[in-house]
């Protein structure tokens, strides 16, 4: 099956709860044989278990059939006593030939999809209520079931875990909640073990590294938000023995990834988690090792604003100098995954969100400390010509070098932006013509895998971005050519406000707009989302509004300075010479490139 093909079923997956009915609603067909003796169920359903792979080669139905026998074995533990040792010794096997079974379909390649069924059918199964009960040590679970459903549940965690990886997504999966019973009670378990010190290698290192498996795909990232299990995770930090191993490096692991998705950095900051991670990292730093460092210090300048970045460069340069020597030994590996096993893509994203802040670019083109020594020619080479290499992989559809490419290239974008280094990539053909194909390029879609987080855009966007920015857009001659066409159509000559804000600024930008139209006998409006229907440039469509604007009203944010498009937008007004009416959203926010004269300055307590 080929990749488009498959992007596309996955991509047509409306509504994941029809999974567990196609796996389960037939289940009386794919086991017809009523089991009648409890006494002896158990040898029933594992005959039948070692049977699946004699009677049927078709990968579908062998599946369908494992998590079917899965499901009956875990009704009908209810009702067996589990008083002789035989029945958990079968039980086992029962256990054992399952994940066997599933693991076998699981490891092949061509079956992704099927692949994502197992994994949501399985997730459903172990959402159920014994196990929720079992995990929060419910006074009702039978003591004799204790043990049996310490091993179920290991099982389950196995499966989930064992390439989720991989497992194609969708952003619709970003929206289920189904699961924060069984999430919930998974880290109410967790948090008590480590509070009480008890060591259970068996289930509570298995949750944590479960979470953090889920936390490293982003895109379910929300599925751990708002549910108690951010706070849980950081009250438990300073609790941890440090020499425990896997349980740090799961419980650093997945604060570092719920901190790279945008709404996941905004719970871990709403509790205070910056300075939590910054005294844990200071009062324990002869003791990390190296890779629960630099996790720690990427969820640090992940957490951080440009702000805190700058009144803490000695430890921002220090991440800085990390990152581009992890980022330069992950890029010389055919699987570009370091020797302490981050993918290339995590260090980059770290570097794209810093490299916002114009202080922080300077200092890793220029003066970041690596071994071997990098120079700014060199530190732009190497960045440029991953990008050129996983431009392949991304033509290809392959999710995870598709997002590494996004990053690279929204890396590249915020180094065009600053003069000095611009002639460095205008002087590389090869980069140019990769640029030039992909901004023309009408049939790049976005792989419906990854989140973005909002400091980049793109990759189109991105690349048409930078070739704004050095220059080579045909954009600015199509403004000068149509320098006489109407951006709009009003039949009058009132002066037009143009209107450049971040989408994350919607709801006051609408707050703005209800404003200014009790004054529409006095000027007209452009503003982006009225222009978004057409198949034109949009960017094409911006520059219009603004150069044919009498003024240009910026709305002003944190969200806004951390846009490189809304940068590009202020670029053009200012090199255009347009009067530019600033409206500050909140605090005014703290930003390196704004370096222009305002009118006025409007506060929102006006509004």
């Amino acid at each position: 099956m080929s990749e488009n093909k498959k992007t596309n079923e996955v991509a047509n997956v409306e509504n994941n709860t029809i999974v567990l009915q196609e796996f389960l609603g037939d289940l009386s067909l794919k086991t017809s044989d009523e089991i009648a003796d409890v006494n002896t169920a158990l040898e029933q359903l594992l005959n039948k278990v070692q049977q699946i792979w004699s009677n049927n080669d078709n990968n579908q139905d062998v599946a369908t059939q494992a998590v079917s026998l899965f499901n009956q074995s875990i009704d009908i533990v209810e009702k067996i006593t589990f008083t002789d040792s035989k029945d958990l010794q079968t039980l086992v096997k029962l256990l054992q030939h399952i994940e066997a079974v599933l693991k076998r379909v699981i490891y092949m390649d061509d079956e992704m999809i099927l692949i994502r069924k197992i994994f949501f059918t399985l997730f459903d199964l172990f959402s159920k209520p014994q196990f929720c009960a079992y995990l929060k040590d419910d006074q009702y679970t039978k003591t004799s079931h204790k043990e049996v459903y310490r091993r179920i549940i290991a099982v389950f965690i196995d499966l989930l875990s064992v390439r989720l990886r991989y497992i194609p997504m969708v952003v619709a999966d970003s929206t289920i909640r189904r699961y924060t019973d069984i999430l919930s009670a998974m880290y109410k378990r967790v948090q008590i073990n480590i509070k009480l010190n008890i060591y259970d290698q068996h289930i509570v290192d298995r949750i944590l590294s479960l979470f953090c498996r889920l936390s490293d795909r982003i895109i379910i990232v929300p599925w751990l938000l708002g549910i108690g299990l951010v706070k849980a995770i950081l009250e438990c930090l300073p609790l941890l023995d440090i020499n425990s191993g896997g349980r740090t490096l799961s419980v650093i692991g997945i604060l570092h990834n719920i901190s790279r998705h945008d709404d996941g950095a905004a719970e871990i900051n709403s509790l205070d988690g910056l300075a939590i991670l910054k005294n844990f990292q200071n009062n324990n730093s002869h003791m990390l090792n190296d890779t629960n460092n630099l996790l720690l210090s990427m969820a640090i300048a992940l957490l951080s604003t440009p702000k805190q970045i700058r009144s803490d460069n000695k430890r921002m340069n220090r991440i800085l100098n990390q990152l581009l020597q992890i980022t330069m030994e992950a890029s010389k590996i055919e699987n570009h995954r370091s020797n302490v096993g981050f993918h290339i893509s995590e260090p980059l994203g770290v570097l794209a969100k810093l490299f916002v802040d114009d202080h922080s670019l300077e200092y890793a083109l220029s003066h970041a400390e690596t071994d071997p020594q990098l120079d700014v020619t060199s530190t732009i080479d190497l960045f440029v010509k991953l990008f050129i290499k996983l431009r392949g992989a991304s033509v290809q559809k392959n999710q995870l070098e598709h997002f590494t490419c996004t990053i690279l290239l929204n890396i590249l974008w915020s180094i065009s932006f600053q003069d000095h280094y611009k002639t460095k990539l205008q002087q590389n053909e090869e980069f140019f013509k990769t640029v030039k194909s992909l901004a023309m390029d009408s049939s790049e879609t976005v792989v419906v895998d990854d989140y973005v987080p909002s400091s980049m855009e793109s990759m189109k966007k991105a690349a048409n971005g930078i070739l704004y920015n050095l220059n080579e857009t045909l954009n600015d001659k199509k403004v000068d050519m149509t320098n006489k066409q109407p951006v709009f159509n009003t039949g009058s000559e009132k002066p037009m406000i143009m209107i450049s804000y971040a989408h994350a600024n919607d709801q006051f930008c609408d707050k703005i707009l209800a404003e200014l139209a009790r004054k529409a006998n006095l000027f007209s409006l452009w503003i982006d989302r009225d222009h978004l229907s057409s198949n034109e440039d949009l960017w094409e469509k911006i520059a219009l509004g603004i150069k044919q604007s009498y003024v240009v009203l910026c709305l002003l944010s944190q969200d806004y300075f951390n846009s490189k498009s809304c940068r590009k937008e202020a670029s053009f007004a200012v090199k255009r010479k347009k009067e530019i009416i600033p409206i500050y959203i909140g605090e005014p926010g703290d930003c390196d490139w704004l370096g222009m004269s305002f009118l006025f300055l409007i506060s929102t307590d006006a509004i």
